[in-house]
């Protein structure tokens, strides 16, 4: 990667580009790749999830918000790729009925686990609720639901509400002296660089740069950040304020977000969406992260990876989307100790006890920190 940054940013290196080996794992198939008609079924139910009929007879439930549709949509399209995977075939999946069989159940969860060393975890956990949620919707057999019960009885986990240690780590490292620095100066690094000759990869390569300049200073989930219209969401206050404003209905929460952007980053947005037209979509694509030919956004799992790849090409550093949430509380508690209900609503947080037992360990290290200059007072003074 050293090389071919030197490539691109000194004249005088030599000109041959290396290829890096690739390391992805691929899981999730292509919506094409799946059974005509099932992806079809999932959208029908996720509608009906988010629109339901209050004055329908038989079940009533409460509607979910568009990013608990967008996150369900991606889990249950995940396991399905999962249970391909696993051996069966793809046209044997043409529904949600199918899918949700026990015996095409079984093999997926099992080649989940396989794939997660033998262990389960809070997303298997997750699956295996929203199958046995959705066959209740359905109104599957009870010896559906039994077997389906029994499949999230065994591999049920529970989110322990605070940070993992992975992600503790990776929060240690952007604390690193010029870290953090190179992470906050990496999007206009990247729009300061010409597009080259290749405009289509270096408008994705700016398209980078936006979404982490906007996670740096608006902590959005990634469903959020990828489906932002710039017609509905970025609201303009004159020429000098542009605000993000994402209404509840949209949010997994149901809470209503809204940030200012700084005036460099406006200036970075409207500089791309000059610019992207023709290359990457149509003028009236209203998104801000076009999908590849098509009208609508980037895929979700597509954005992430991209973030998470130019991250590490560019810094050296492991930084996944949702890290940017964590980030942020780090930021904030930093400056300002016990700040929690800022926090909660940076967030987007229903109580601030959710945003305390997620994020007060963050704070041990500046608690450690000054109980160590209390101790070298004593020591000099002593």
């Amino acid at each position: 990667m050293g090389w071919n940054r030197a490539v691109d940013r000194l004249p005088t290196w030599p000109r041959q580009l290396l290829t890096l080996p690739s390391e992805a794992k691929r899981v999730m198939l292509h919506e094409s790749e799946y059974a005509q008609g099932l992806v079809a079924d999932i959208d029908r139910y996720l509608g009906m999830r988010r629109r339901p009929d209050l004055l329908a007879s038989g079940q009533h439930f409460n509607p979910i918000a568009a990013s608990s549709a967008t996150s369900y949509r991606h889990l249950l399209l995940r396991f399905a790729s999962h249970v391909i995977g696993a051996g069966v075939p793809a046209h044997d999946i043409a529904g949600l009925d199918d899918l949700l069989q026990p015996v095409r159940v079984e093999p997926g969860l099992r080649r989940m686990l396989a794939l997660n060393k033998g262990k389960t975890s809070v997303t298997i956990s997750e699956t295996t609720g929203l199958l046995l949620t959705i066959a209740a919707h359905l109104e599957l057999s009870q010896e559906i639901r039994s077997a389906l019960a029994k499949f999230k009885v065994k591999l049920a986990k529970r989110d322990s509400g605070g940070m993992t240690l992975k992600n503790r780590d990776r929060l240690r490292v952007l604390r690193a002296p010029g870290v953090l620095g190179r992470l906050l100066r990496l999007p206009e690094d990247i729009l300061s660089r010409p597009l080259g000759t290749q405009r289509a990869k270096g408008l994705r390569t700016w398209e980078d740069a936006i979404a982490i300049g906007i996670l740096l200073y608006c902590p959005l989930r990634i469903s959020n950040l990828a489906n932002i219209d710039i017609t509905r969401h970025l609201q303009r206050a004159g020429k000098k304020w542009v605000y993000l404003v994402i209404p509840a209905n949209e949010v997994k929460n149901k809470r209503p977000l809204e940030f200012e952007l700084p005036a460099h980053l406006v200036t970075m947005i409207d500089s791309y969406l000059a610019a992207r037209a023709p290359t990457l979509c149509t003028p009236t694509n209203p998104f801000l992260f076009p999908a590849t030919f098509k009208e609508g956004p980037v895929g979700i799992s597509d954005l992430a990876g991209r973030i998470k790849r130019r991250v590490l090409s560019e810094i050296g550093v492991e930084m996944n989307a949702h890290l940017f949430r964590h980030l942020a509380v780090m930021i904030h508690l930093d400056a300002n100790p016990g700040g929690y209900e800022v926090a909660r609503q940076m967030l987007g947080h229903s109580s601030v006890s959710r945003t305390i037992s997620v994020y007060s360990a963050l704070e041990t290290i500046r608690a450690t920190q000054a109980f160590a200059k209390e101790v070298d007072k004593l020591r000099e003074g002593g």
